[in-house]
């Protein structure tokens, strides 16, 4: 498996590692997974009228659209 190394701000490696420890994961399975998401989100955005965003699931079962997300 190829191995990467890379610089991160004193925030981000806080966020990745508070991210890591409420999934009871590694900081290596957290990026692993954003990676995968940044893979869905760039391949949707090779598709006419797509665009990536975050919804929230209301009560009465319908979603909301809280973010989007722009300039992959």
């Amino acid at each position: 498996m190829p191995r990467m190394t890379l610089d991160l701000s004193v925030e981000i490696d806080q966020t990745l590692t508070d991210i890591a420890q409420q999934n009871g994961i590694t900081k290596a399975e957290a990026m692993r997974r954003a990676f995968a998401l940044l893979v869905v989100a760039y391949a949707e955005k090779k598709k006419p009228g797509f665009s990536l965003g975050i919804v929230r699931e209301r009560d009465d079962h319908t979603l909301e659209a809280v973010g989007r997300v722009i300039g992959l």
